[in-house]
């Protein structure tokens, strides 16, 4: 590890002024996570293009699997790398590799499992996602999931690393090594799928390349520009990192975990209503995700500036950063909901030609746009408590937003309103967790006061 750069790092996150530090360190998160919603919008669009219901509503179906996988990453990269931040806010670097490494292999093994599992059971894989509405659908989403499965590993050590990076103020290095997989994914996309006619197979095997290509450039960026390196010779499978993993990682993988079973459960009430309302979903859920990454890019800028300032104990830095990252993300969010309630079938009409899907996906794309606003708070207070080590209420506000509300809010509407009460669902769940973090938002502050 670079100790002089490791120095430099420590005092830029700990004495340059809030406003210009927040920029400095967000617009590389900002960056990666548009890129990284983009990306994951590529497979939507081009299959899309093949002008098949079933092909769009499968991309959708595998979506909530790699919820799950995703949120996996989140739980071993947010864990370790807050972790991390922490331990060299205090200087104290050997307990960062130890973490660094620990962490990244096991991802990586959890990750081979959970391949060998999902390729050995993937019938009932993809029934469990929703996917069994048909015999065409199945098979479309087996194509695609199979393939899908096998980058596992990949993803979530790519993951881990991608989080650790950018937890210790590196962002910029975390950014370049996600954005080459991206990129290679995203060039390959129309390639496979159009040119060599491999349909959504092609879009599989598009996102396993990308997948690969990210994962070893984010390895060996470790090992340059001052990053904690990730060695095996620092493995320490030791209760206290288990512990700071799991129970650091929990808030993410909560909200990523129930993210991925209420998507499931979207996808099986959706389905009632036909192929055409999943698509619709999986088409608008894409479009609105990529105003909302800026966001959760301008919060994952903040964390480390969280977390070190947090570990040196200058709790200022951390109370006024917080507060500008709630001014910035509720005016970004007023005026994107404007601008998705006025472009709303433009933005569908981008994706496909089917009448059905486009006015299904402008009611759901409109709806949204009533509690966007509310999401930046929300979304602050989560990091900042997940930063401050209050991992059980980082948890709960985590998980509000798609679990303890939006699950109920579904099945309750979906029973009694039909097909607008699975569009109301979302924007009613939003509002609740909104209001649920105000008293804990405001607890925390004062306590760092």
């Amino acid at each position: 590890m670079d100790k002089e750069l490791q120095e430099k790092r420590y005092t830029q996150l700990t004495t340059e002024p809030i406003g210009g530090l927040l920029c400095k360190m967000a617009v590389p998160t900002v960056i990666g996570m548009l890129v990284t919603t983009i990306y994951s919008m590529t497979d939507t669009f081009w299959v899309s293009r093949l002008q098949d219901t079933v092909l769009t509503a499968a991309v959708g179906i595998a979506f909530a699997f790699l919820s799950v996988i995703q949120a996996a990453g989140y739980l071993f990269g947010y864990g370790s790398g807050n972790y991390i931040a922490r331990m060299l806010g205090k200087k104290e670097e050997k307990e960062a590799s130890q973490m660094a490494a620990t962490a990244f292999f096991l991802s990586v093994a959890v990750g081979i499992i959970i391949m060998v599992t999902g390729l050995y059971h993937i019938r009932p894989l993809i029934r469990l996602l929703g996917g069994g509405t048909s015999d065409g659908m199945m098979e479309a989403c087996r194509e695609y999931l199979r393939i899908i499965l096998l980058g596992v590993p990949f993803s979530l050590g790519g993951t881990t690393l991608y989080n650790q990076l950018r937890l210790q103020g590196n962002a910029r290095d975390g950014m370049n090594g996600m954005m080459t997989g991206m990129l290679f994914n995203m060039v390959l996309d129309p390639i496979l799928i159009v040119c060599f006619g491999m349909g959504i197979g092609g879009a599989g095997w598009a996102t396993f390349c990308g997948q690969v290509c990210s994962f070893a450039v984010l390895w060996a960026l470790t090992f340059r520009h001052g990053n904690v390196p990730v060695c095996y010779r620092n493995i320490h499978m030791g209760k206290r990192y288990l512990y700071e993993i799991f129970a650091g990682g929990a808030p993410n993988f909560g909200r990523q975990g129930i993210s991925s079973l209420a998507a499931a459960l979207l996808n099986w009430t959706a389905g009632c209503f036909g192929e055409s309302m999943i698509a619709a979903f999986t088409i608008a859920g894409r479009i609105s995700m990529v105003g909302f990454a800026v966001v959760i890019g301008f919060g994952q800028g903040f964390q480390p500036i969280c977390g070190y300032n947090y570990g040196a104990g200058l709790y200022d830095r951390v109370k006024r950063a917080f507060h500008i990252c709630v001014r910035f993300s509720t005016v970004f969010l007023i005026a994107l909901a404007a601008l998705l309630w006025i472009f709303a079938q433009i933005l569908m009409q981008c994706f496909t030609t089917q009448e059905d899907v486009i006015a299904a996906g402008v009611r759901i794309l409109r709806s949204q746009c009533i509690s966007a606003p509310f999401l930046g708070y929300y979304t602050m207070v989560g990091m900042l408590l997940q930063n401050i080590r209050k991992f059980f209420q980082a948890t709960l506000v985590t998980m509000a937003r798609q679990g303890i509300f939006f699950i109920p809010f579904l099945l309750i509407l979906y029973w009694c309103l039909g097909e607008w009460g699975v569009i109301a669902a979302q924007p009613a769940a939003d509002i609740c967790a909104f209001l649920l973090t105000i008293p804990l938002g405001y607890r925390a502050l004062r306590e760092l006061a």
